[in-house]
């Protein structure tokens, strides 16, 4: 019975964590009180989503010291198993303080963290009980963000069962293990979301060749480009060979760039066109799809390098292909048609991504 109480404990156990800016400066009783009822309501918000069976939204919301030691498939993997299987229901907040917290999978410590007290209803062998126990919150980059695991050994266990290490992405056939990881990425992503996922359309074009698609011709020297009209990739392999010769990673970004776009026309997600003004939710410049399309990769790579898959230098290679090759020249307008944003707004927004998963994705300019 021990051992079945301590999965559940395992389980149900969120840290979410707010780091301040200076946590050495004194902190008034007024706005201690504020920052518990701000962790209060995101605990609820995490509690919802557990309850309603969102948990690959509940793994973009984790802190990105969560992000770098926990791959999508693990944590969700196990909320998904285990969830079910003990019938949990949503948890109720019993009580808030702040306090000093260590995570213990990284043994980093946070000095201002919100200790929030709960209960939450399950099953087990047949009979309703209320499991009591507390989480913990901490701050990151404005927006209330949780941790996964209870132990180093528990989150190596769940890698190991759910999603574990394997060969570097950039080994092997590179296009291929890039399409591949793409697609098995947004349609995990996507399955918990009420939008339907499928697979693009790749279409690599031999040098000196073309290729009619359903937005034109696609000839020799195009780099590459997403075509809504018929859903297809289509990149340039004079670009791709010469990318994998000298910075492998930075193939996978284009080919990640415009996946994105795939998942954004999913979604609904239009760019305006010239003249107009963006005024329905869906609705965005060009430099604002352009930028989350840059986010959204480096979100895809947080993920790939959570599973072990990335080399040392491979997000180097892809903001450095980012800074000296991508960005608009300084005449090129902000609100220009076709921008795509400068080499720093398009480095940065990669580094969002990478560092924030798909919250860090929710591009203005």
């Amino acid at each position: 019975m021990r051992a079945a109480r301590r999965t559940i404990l395992l389980l149900l156990t969120l840290h979410l964590l707010w780091p301040l800016a200076s946590n050495s400066m004194p902190v008034s009783a007024q706005d201690q009180e504020a920052d518990l009822r701000e962790a209060e309501a995101t605990a609820q918000e995490i509690f919802l989503l557990a309850a309603e069976g969102k948990y690959n939204a509940m793994y973009d919301r984790i802190h990105p010291d969560a992000h770098a030691v926990v791959p999508r498939a693990a944590a969700v993997g196990t909320f998904t198993e285990l969830y079910a299987a003990a019938q949990a229901g949503r948890a109720q907040i019993t009580g808030a303080r702040m306090v000093s917290w260590t995570y213990p999978v990284t043994g980093q410590t946070y000095p201002y963290a919100a200790e929030i007290g709960f209960e939450q209803p399950y099953v087990e062998n047949g009979q309703e009980k209320t499991l009591q126990d507390t989480m913990y919150l901490v701050e990151s980059e404005g927006e209330w963000r949780w941790f996964f695991g209870a132990s180093r050994e528990f989150v190596e266990a769940a890698i190991a069962r759910y999603g574990g290490r394997g060969q570097a992405l950039t080994e092997g056939d590179l296009l291929q293990n890039v399409v591949t990881d793409l697609d098995e990425f947004y349609r995990d992503a996507l399955s918990y979301t009420q939008f339907d996922y499928h697979s693009p359309g790749v279409v690599v074009v031999p040098e000196g060749e073309s290729a009619q698609t359903g937005c034109g011709a696609a000839r020799s020297g195009f780099w590459a480009f997403y075509c809504p009209n018929d859903q297809t990739l289509y990149l340039d392999e004079p670009l791709l060979i010469t990318l994998e010769q000298q910075a492998d990673f930075a193939a996978a970004f284009v080919i990640a760039h415009e996946w994105a776009h795939h998942i954004q026309t999913g979604v609904g997600i239009q760019r305006v066109e010239p003249s107009e003004v963006p005024d329905q939710w869906n609705e965005v410049y060009s430099i604002e799809l352009e930028l989350m399309a840059d986010c959204m990769s480096g979100a895809w790579a947080l993920d790939v390098d959570t599973r072990g898959l990335l080399e040392t230098d491979d997000i180097d290679e892809a903001i450095h292909f980012t800074i000296d090759e991508l960005g608009d020249p300084q005449y090129i307008s902000e609100y220009d048609p076709q921008a795509h944003g400068s080499a720093d707004q398009r480095a940065q927004s990669f580094l969002n991504g990478y560092e924030n998963g798909f919250l860090g994705c929710n591009v203005s300019v």
